[in-house]
């Protein structure tokens, strides 16, 4: 058959399409994915951020604190090196020796200090010198001059040489950095003055440690603020009175960082720290600093969602025109296959259409494998159904028609089976005539014995009655007369012997019968086929038996014969002797001796045939006996024969209800052949 190739469009009406679950579930996972991955990426992102800032403050605090240190290295340096400048000795001896000021030096020295703050960007609170404790010159052009001799930096630089350390201004109020070096005599090394760099804290916080994203801090070993942005906490907060373990952490740390508890806003922050020889720096950020780079993550991370589902939505539009639609066109091919077998008429023939060599493709082959398969089935089941049909008519008419045979066989048999016990009767009947003319015959043949006795002792008395004839013919005559009433009683009863010939002729019809009865059994048993087989060889049995007694019948009918006509013969002979005795006395006593020789030599002949005839009634009645063993036997043949008709005739009966019921599946399946049919005429294949 040819195959035909469908394009069908999917039919609505029928649930969500595969597309739309595909899409929907596609989306969601993608959202589930990218939100899930999106929220661990940002907490990583926002734990690496901190991290990161800790990182960072940790590097920005050590490298404040370096800076911070050089930056105070130089002021020392730069201090020490004014308390060390030949002009600044020699006025300050000079003021020691004369009590007054060089105004020249005061004025060139005011120049040079106010120089520096210049270049410094106003960093420094003051920069001033002092000859002895008296104010010299100061970087304000000399307006703040006034004696420092109760001062702590003075007291320590005469005492120590230098002074590093807080201190309030006594000008401004500020809180300063002092890096005070006394001025000594290079002869006599005796402190004739000071050089006091006083750093403005507030200023050194915004210009030196500001930092626009942290806040840095300046603390002393003390643990004192000495630099802030929070300027207003500037030797105000002293942080080994506020938290002792995290001060003491920090010192004996020396760097690293902590996270801390706003103690004013309550709000988590986190401060790296580093210990130089001077200071600690500590460099600090609040959590929520980080919040917008929070939202900026999440911003971007909303963003990647966005862009995923644009891209997995342009994805899952492939999927669906490169995947969904070829299974919709295969599922409108097996739907439209599905609605036509349903109304009676599946085109087998259809195929769905291949395109590509993927999963969808091998799905289309696969389906269209599995239709090709399908209608082959249909083409075996077609064809096996027409034959089926034709089968099971076949097979229906020939049970009918063995039905009908068996039935016949079975009514045959039944027949046989009245024939045999008819049969069986007769032979009965036939036997015990059998056994009569057994009777008869021995009878006969003892009466043939008697009376060939008894002409023997007729001869003898012949012989004296010759001698003593003319004496005795009166006693003769009595006895001749007597004699011949009873050879006539026995000519009457030796006639009994051609009851032999009727008996015979009977037997003989009656084996004529049974052999006609043994064939029709034959042919019966032949049509009966596997059935008859024991029953062909009963009826086999039966015609050789009737044969047999046919030709013992014929046998007993010869040896009838034989002895009817020596009876005959002794009759005639009788009838002669009768005669003769009759005319011996009517002839009288002149004739008597040829009578009595003729009588003598009638009677020899009679003696010679009466022993014959006693011979032949021995035979007969040995015939007899034969014949009735021969009976005997075909009785027993017979009934065994009735007992075997009986149980074949039982056996087809029950073969006819065994046919009956297969006569009846064999309509059932007739019936099922014919469903089946109807079923495949609803494919086109």
């Amino acid at each position: 058959m040819g195959e035909k190739k469908i394009k069908s469009k999917q039919k609505s009406g029928r649930g969500i399409s595969v597309s739309v679950k595909i899409i929907v579930a596609t989306s969601l996972c993608l959202v589930a994915a990218i939100l899930v991955s999106t929220l661990v990426s940002t907490r990583i992102a926002s734990r690496e951020l901190v991290e990161n800032a800790k990182d960072n403050l940790t590097s920005l605090s050590v490298s404040k604190g370096k800076s911070l240190e050089d930056f105070v290295t130089a002021q020392k340096a730069l201090t020490n090196s004014i308390a060390n400048n030949g002009t600044v000795i020699d006025a300050c001896n000079e003021y020691k020796a004369s009590g007054t000021m060089n105004e020249n030096i005061q004025a060139q020295l005011a120049e040079y200090l106010g120089a520096i703050e210049a270049d410094s960007g106003n960093l420094y609170e003051n920069l001033f010198v002092t000859a002895g404790s008296a104010g010299f010159a100061d970087c304000l052009g000399n307006a703040t001059l006034h004696d420092v001799g109760e001062e702590p930096f003075y007291q320590a630089c005469v005492k120590d040489g230098y002074f590093f350390g807080n201190n309030i201004s006594p000008v401004t109020g500020n809180p300063v950095y002092v890096i005070a070096y006394a001025i000594k005599d290079p002869n006599s090394g005796e402190v004739i003055g000071s050089v006091n760099n006083s750093i403005d804290m507030a200023t050194m916080s915004k210009t030196l440690i500001s930092d626009d994203q942290y806040a840095i801090k300046l603390f002393d070993l003390e643990g004192t603020v000495i630099a802030s942005p929070d300027v207003e906490s500037i030797l105000k907060i002293h942080m080994m009175e506020l938290d002792p373990d995290s001060w003491n952490y920090t010192m004996n740390t020396g760097t690293g960082v902590v996270e801390f508890i706003d103690p004013f806003t309550n709000e988590l922050g986190y401060t790296g720290f580093y210990r130089s020889n001077n200071f600690v720096t500590e460099v600090s950020v609040m959590d929520n600093t980080f919040d917008g780079m929070r939202k900026s993550l999440i911003g971007a991370a909303i963003l990647v969602v966005i862009g995923a589902l644009v891209v997995a939505i342009g994805v899952m539009v492939i999927i669906v025109l490169r995947i969904v639609k070829p299974l919709r066109r295969a599922n409108a091919v097996l739907t439209k296959l599905i609605d036509d077998i349903d109304a009676g008429r599946g085109d087998l023939t259809t195929r769905v259409e291949v395109r590509g060599r993927d999963e969808v493709g091998q799905i289309s082959e696969s389906v269209n494998k599995f239709i090709a398969t399908l209608q082959k089935l249909m083409q075996m089941m077609g064809m096996n159904s027409e034959k089926l049909s034709v089968v099971s008519s076949t097979v229906k008419s020939s049970i009918i028609s063995t039905e009908e045979e068996i039935t016949s066989v079975s009514a045959t048999m039944e027949q046989m089976s009245a024939a045999s016990e008819e049969t069986s009767a007769t032979i009965s009947r036939v036997t015990e005539e059998v056994d009569t003319i057994s009777g008869l015959v021995e009878d006969v043949y003892s009466q043939a014995r008697a009376k060939s006795q008894e002409t023997g002792q007729i001869v003898s008395r012949v012989e004296k009655l010759r001698d003593e004839l003319l004496k005795e013919r009166e006693q003769s005559d009595l006895a001749a007369k007597q004699y011949i009433e009873e050879l006539e009683v026995s000519m009457e009863a030796a006639k009994e012997v051609d009851k032999i010939t009727g008996l015979t002729a009977e037997i003989l019809n009656i084996a004529s019968q049974t052999n006609l009865l043994a064939l029709n059994a034959s042919i019966e048993a032949a049509r009966a086929g596997e059935a008859g087989k024991g029953f062909a060889v009963v009826a086999d049995e039966i015609r050789k038996l009737a044969d047999d007694s046919r030709e013992t019948a014929n046998n007993i009918q010869t040896i009838s014969n034989g002895v009817i006509a020596s009876v005959e013969d002794l009759s005639s002979k009788a009838s002669m002797i009768a005669q003769a005795l009759n005319q011996a006395n009517e002839e009288g006593k002149a004739g008597l001796e040829n009578i009595s020789g003729s009588y003598q030599n009638d009677i020899n002949g009679m003696a010679v045939s009466m022993d014959d005839f006693a011979a032949q009634s021995s035979r007969v009645q040995e015939a007899m006996e034969n014949i009735k063993e021969a009976i005997d036997s075909i009785n027993i043949a017979m009934e065994e024969t009735a007992s075997g008709i009986t149980n074949v005739s039982s056996s087809t009966v029950d073969i006819v209800n065994s046919i009956s019921s297969i006569t009846s599946e064999a309509q059932d399946n007739m019936d099922v052949s014919n469903e089946l049919k109807c079923e495949v005429e609803k494919f086109i294949y």
